[in-house]
């Protein structure tokens, strides 16, 4: 089994992607997608879901002189305050990412794999984020008749 790690845009553009094993936490593939992405594109803030809360992540966003805006993951410290109202504002975008997570999942990639081996079931999984891409790009910059 695999497991896909995605970075997009605020328009649910792909912009980085990253298949892993499954026994690979998604925090561990924070920093690679953030180096790879950053390669790619200027960008201000990493908006995360509470599952990268490490202070490892933030650091580094930091260091890169980006603004971290990650839900603080309240299982491990049930003090830990709420995002303040900014970056609250600034994380509902979150939810173009759980959009295109679910296009890419529902719709894109099969249910079923009939291929072993990770370069093969990479590939696939890889086809589906393109698949969305393309989409994406359609939907922003739609075909003019004439």
């Amino acid at each position: 089994m695999l497991n896909r790690t995605a970075v997009v845009s605020d328009i649910g553009f792909p912009l980085s992607a990253w298949v892993s094993g499954a026994n690979v936490h998604d925090s561990q593939c924070a920093i690679p997608l953030e180096k790879l992405t950053g390669k790619k594109v200027k960008y201000f803030y990493s908006v995360m879901d509470s599952a990268y809360d490490a202070k490892w992540i933030h650091a580094y966003i930091r260091k890169c002189r980006r603004i971290p805006i990650i839900d603080p993951n309240r299982r491990r410290d049930k003090n830990r305050p709420p995002l303040d109202l900014a970056k609250q504002e600034r994380y509902k975008i979150r939810t173009v990412v759980e959009r295109s997570y679910s296009h890419l999942k529902g719709r894109l990639i099969p249910q079923s794999l009939f291929v072993k081996g990770n370069p093969k079931v990479s590939f696939v999984l890889m086809m589906g984020v393109i698949a969305l891409a393309a989409l994406k790009y359609l939907h922003c910059f739609p075909a003019t008749s004439g």
